[in-house]
């Protein structure tokens, strides 16, 4: 018989100890989430991107029959590619075209109060009506528009040639960004096994359920988001460059990268490539400047409703029940924090922030956290007439008709798996 003891258990930490370690540990995450706040744009940039790569490296491995590493692999390796093929060839254009719209914004918005002054001081014709704006104090009403317009035009020339200057930088970043982004998909499965496998057995159910809910949010935001405003973008950028608008494929990205933001970034769009139709001089199609302006932007509504009546329902699966108000307000805090990034994933940021306040809630007064509709919920199928009723600027359709809960994954009890 051996005189060696057997080690002790450890000995269980009580409640109150649990609460202060809890209490330390949140304390120190979120002092390290400030001091790298920079960062925060460049990580979250990484897992979007191997987010969106993820089902092609895994229709890659379907098709070919490839092991996963060697899918992801030749995925990045076509991606790396195309990177270098684009910035080759039209790397420069755009640098170019980048500059120019700067310089353009940047004269428009020294030009606009003048512009406004002209234009309220001579008759306007429209058809066989004509306004005289010498009866009116028109300028008076005009001045506040413009002290509106002008810091937002100026914002965007700093935005822009920030932009046009860093382009270095903001490569070597995108690049270091797709690194990450590359070993993060090659270990995605192993991370996801591990993680279930760490989370606490009694616990495991409740994050399979709040993975389950959040899903169809970043599935059809991120994925559906992109393809929309990259839609978007194409069909602004060809049917400027049709009418002969300056500048017109930077002014695509630049609504492909506005259409993130909710609500707003469509009006600020429209106002952008009005502005600079307005102020280009001449046209091909010989038309007065203002009628020019009005053809522009009467062409940004009509894609953008096509976008959001048309190509909407049939991407995006599903939609947030959130009120307006919320994701402004909220897009707001998440510039904030976070920068360009936190605005442009607003939306499904709040909606993910919303289904753990609401689990958070119910478990803290010992109520079912499952019990209600889902935060995400699928979209009917829109008749043509609903949707012409329907329509608003700068604004996405108003289903009505939405199915109240989310297909059961789960097959009932009593049924084989």
């Amino acid at each position: 018989m051996s005189d060696v003891p057997s080690p002790s258990a450890s000995p269980r930490w009580n409640t109150p100890t649990k609460f202060l370690v809890a209490l330390v540990c949140l304390a120190l995450l979120g002092w390290l989430l400030l001091q790298f706040q920079s960062l925060w744009g460049p990580m979250i940039a990484m897992c979007i991107i191997a987010y969106l790569l993820s089902p092609v490296a895994g229709w890659v491995e379907r098709v070919m029959r490839l092991p996963w590493a060697v899918a992801v692999t030749l995925v990045y390796l076509v991606v790396f590619m195309l990177i270098v093929v684009v910035g080759v060839v039209a790397g420069v254009a755009i640098q170019r075209q980048v500059v120019g719209l700067y310089n353009a914004v940047v004269n428009i918005s020294g030009d606009l109060p003048r512009f406004l002054q002209e234009l309220t001081s001579r008759p306007i014709a429209i058809g066989p009506f004509v306004i005289d704006p010498t009866t009116v104090d028109v300028r008076q009403l005009l001045q506040p528009l413009t002290s509106a317009i002008q810091p937002a035009l100026s914002q965007l020339g700093i935005w822009v040639s920030g932009f046009a200057a860093g382009t270095a930088t903001g490569l070597g970043w995108f690049f270091f960004v797709l690194i990450l982004s590359y070993y993060l998909l090659l270990d995605l499965r192993n991370v996801l096994t591990g993680l279930d496998q760490r989370v606490p057995e009694p616990l495991r159910e409740d994050v399979r359920r709040l993975a389950a809910s959040l899903g169809p949010i970043w599935n059809n935001y991120l994925r559906g988001q992109v393809t929309l405003s990259g839609t978007l973008g194409i069909m602004i950028g060809v049917t400027l460059s049709v009418l002969g608008v300056s500048y017109a494929p930077v002014l695509g990205i630049v609504a492909f990268m506005l259409d993130f933001i909710p609500y707003i970034g469509a009006m600020l769009s429209l106002i952008i490539g009005t502005l600079v139709a307005l102020f280009q001089g001449s046209n091909w199609l010989g038309l007065d400047p203002i009628w020019y302006a009005v053809l522009v932007g009467t062409a940004y509504l009509i894609l953008q409703q096509v976008q959001g009546y048309v190509f909407w329902p049939r991407i995006m699966g599903v939609t947030f029940n959130l009120h307006p108000v919320i994701i402004i307000v909220g897009a707001l805090m998440m510039a904030q924090l976070m920068g360009v990034v936190g605005l442009m994933l607003a939306a499904p940021l709040i909606a993910t922030l919303v289904v753990f306040g609401r689990y958070v809630f119910r478990k803290l007064f010992d109520l079912d956290p499952w019990d209600g509709a889902p935060l995400a919920v699928k979209t009917a199928r829109i008749s043509p007439l609903a949707r012409l009723r329907s329509i608003g600027f700068g604004r996405r359709p108003r289903l009505r008709h939405l199915e109240p809960e989310l297909r059961q994954t789960e097959p009932p009890q009593g049924q084989p798996q």
